[in-house]
């Protein structure tokens, strides 16, 4: 199994390169403590979404069924709200979960990169991003030979409405940082 520590134990030499870099450039202390929580906002989020990837017994797994994925918007967010066999618990988690895991991203790409403090700009990159990582996941479950991780149209739909919820709370944000001014 290939889990997240991996994937911290390489991130680690990267962030620490940029630290130097930025460092060596002069940037900011603040513009340095903000891009350096970004970085392990998405080292996270990536540990949450792609690990652990399964690379050993892949025999005993092979039969796992590949219709999971979802293609058909809001078929798994309408089955999740209407299977009664689900608890209210679970069903909060695979929403509310998914709006939420990108909601730190709409606030701090607009925050880090003024060039991206308007909407269409950030929401390209959320949007991009998170249908990068549905496709990451259908990548390695296509050379695993298995649906290791469910690829869900609706992940993006979700995780886009996030981005866009962080991004209009960065605009509140801002806009109270100018009336204080």
């Amino acid at each position: 199994m290939l889990d997240y520590e991996f994937f911290y134990i390489i991130s680690t030499p990267i962030y620490i390169f940029f630290l130097i870099v930025f460092i060596w450039k002069k940037i900011k202390v603040e513009k340095i403590i903000l891009t350096s929580i970004f970085y392990f906002y998405i080292i996270s989020l990536l540990t949450v979404t792609i690990f652990p990837i399964p690379i050993q017994g892949l025999n005993e797994v092979w039969i796992y069924a590949w219709d999971n994925n979802n293609y058909i918007p809001f078929l798994s967010i309408l089955d999740i709200l209407i299977n009664d066999n689900l608890w209210t618990i679970i069903k909060i988690k695979q929403i509310v979960g998914n709006i939420v895991l990108f909601l730190p991203m709409g606030f701090f790409i607009p925050l880090i990169w003024k060039s991206k403090d308007y909407f269409k700009k950030a929401l390209l990159i959320g949007l991009w991003f998170s249908f990068c990582i549905e496709l990451l996941q259908y990548i390695i479950s296509l050379i695993l030979w298995f649906n290791y991780k469910v690829t869900d149209i609706d992940d993006i739909l979700l995780n886009t409405l996030g981005f866009i919820i962080g991004f209009f709370l960065y605009k509140l944000f801002q806009k109270s940082l100018e009336n204080k001014n």
